[in-house]
């Protein structure tokens, strides 16, 4: 007996929707072209399917097209679009940075079919003329983003090679759709000078981005500039995040060798940066001072913290590491942060002339049993070098080692210091296998300084070095 022809609609509802997920693109069409009561019961599922998950590349026409899916009443529909640069990326970044700004920048009913760079002939065949010829205002991002009232999240993909997108970030500010709550740049280092920021007055920065991001949750950022221009760009993230940001990652990398000096007020982020309701924070190579840390991790939103990550980050209140992080350690403790279940900190490899000591990289990962970083048991990973290729690893309840020290009002006592690291990394810490690494940097240095002349003294001097071996080996770990 063949089956009852509207078998599906028999069906409960639940079972239903689980068989039609499951059908590929092209079945549900076939299905939904059976019958008219196939159509009325699908035509939701089907729309759910096809335009709750966009990937776009960042040709003319595809925005184009996206302008009239959103203008034909589909925009509802769409919650999450990935940008792709394809086929452009390794070929002509500038022609794809180009082509996300376009109808921003053109007046009404202009459109240039031809993009004047070196190399470019290629990439203009693969235009159509016909369609772009009638791109004009209607297809800038901000008029695209309005008519997207439930988008939730904006991506860029691998193979994205913009460096900038300031475009993309006024027109979510000026479209005011507020339902954006993640935002991931490209995956290449964005240039901090692109953004434009340093020109601006923080009034200006504050006026101009204080629409459009009411829900970020979500923010994750690669950038690349000099640390001048970073105080803009930390006040354009206290504006767009001060609402409703909780988890924050930023992977900066520096462009100048020298140390930068921190603003007026002592620190490298703007005095009134706030983010209330951060959850979730990670820094990748930032210069901070003790200020900033205070501001970052505020004492005012230390109960809801969860994950604190930084690494190969500076602190620049003074040429002394032990005492820099000691700090920070024995203010996070001072001030609980009660359900803290991931730190860590990356302490180990920053080469700044001291060859006495290393300190160790901290790990407590305890985010799955949501152990906090205060409760009887926790323990935390230190790892501190061993050697130019190994590592010396031990367990210990960071908490318990703080002990007292968090009670100490001057956080300045040497000796406090120096029992504290000793204790954390059972005297590892100033061993000659965890100085190792640095003593031959600065051996290297001075060779260097004498034009590459290697004296016999200083000859010996390096072999010695990377010859010595003492009492840590049963302890390493490969």
């Amino acid at each position: 007996m063949p089956p009852h022809p509207l078998f599906l609609l028999l069906l409960p509802p639940e079972i239903t929707d689980l068989i039609f997920s499951l059908l590929p693109t092209y079945t549900s069409s076939q299905t939904r072209l059976l019958s008219k009561s196939h159509n009325q019961r699908f035509q939701s599922r089907f729309r759910s399917i096809i335009f709750t998950r966009l990937k776009l590349n960042l040709h003319p026409a595809t925005l184009l097209q996206l302008s009239r899916i959103t203008e034909s009443g589909a925009g509802p529909w769409i919650q999450h679009v990935t940008f792709s640069s394809k086929p452009f990326s390794n070929l002509y970044p500038k022609f794809t940075s180009w082509l996300i700004s376009i109808s921003s920048q053109l007046p009404p009913g202009e459109f240039p079919l031809e993009y004047e760079d070196e190399g470019n002939q290629e990439a203009n065949t693969n235009i159509d003329s016909t369609t772009t010829s009638n791109i004009n205002n209607n297809t800038t991002l901000t008029r695209i983003l309005k008519n997207l009232p439930n988008l939730r999240s904006i991506d860029f993909d691998g193979s994205c090679t913009i460096t900038h997108w300031q475009i993309l970030t006024t027109s979510i500010s000026n479209s005011n759709i507020s339902t954006v709550e993640t935002l991931r740049s490209p995956p290449v280092k964005m240039l901090v000078s692109e953004l434009n920021l340093g020109l601006s007055t923080p009034e200006t920065i504050i006026s101009q981005y204080s629409q459009g991001f009411h829900k970020l949750k979500t923010l994750e950022m690669r950038t690349e500039g000099a640390s001048g221009m970073l105080e803009s760009l930390w006040l354009w993230i206290s504006t767009v995040g001060r609402n409703s940001l909780e988890d924050l990652t930023i992977r900066h990398l520096r462009e100048d060798n020298t140390e930068p000096s921190p603003n007026t007020h002592g620190g490298f982020l703007p005095e009134n940066f706030s983010l209330p309701n951060l959850k979730r924070i990670h820094l990748d190579g930032f210069n901070l001072t003790f200020k900033d840390i205070t501001l970052l991790l505020s004492p005012s939103s230390a109960s809801k913290l969860e994950k604190i990550h930084l690494s190969k980050c500076r602190m620049n209140n003074n040429n002394n590491p032990a005492k820099n992080w000691f700090t920070v350690l024995t203010y996070l403790k001072r001030n609980t942060f009660p359900n803290l279940t991931s730190l860590r900190l990356t302490l180990s490899g920053y080469y700044n002339g001291l060859t006495t000591y290393d300190l160790p990289d901290l790990k407590i990962a305890n985010e799955i049993s949501g152990k906090p970083w205060n409760s009887t048991g926790a323990k935390c990973e230190v790892r501190l070098k061993s050697g130019e290729w190994y590592a010396y690893v031990v367990k210990k309840n960071l908490w318990d080692e703080l002990g007292g020290y968090d009670n100490n009002d001057n956080d300045d006592n040497d000796d406090d210091i120096n029992k504290f690291w000793e204790s954390l990394t059972n005297g590892k810490w100033k061993s000659k296998r965890a100085t190792r690494w640095k003593r031959l940097i600065r051996l290297r240095e001075i060779e260097r300084s004498e034009f590459g002349y290697r004296s016999r003294e200083l000859r010996e001097k390096i072999m010695t070095v990377s010859r010595e071996v003492d009492s840590d080996c049963e302890d390493v770990r490969y």
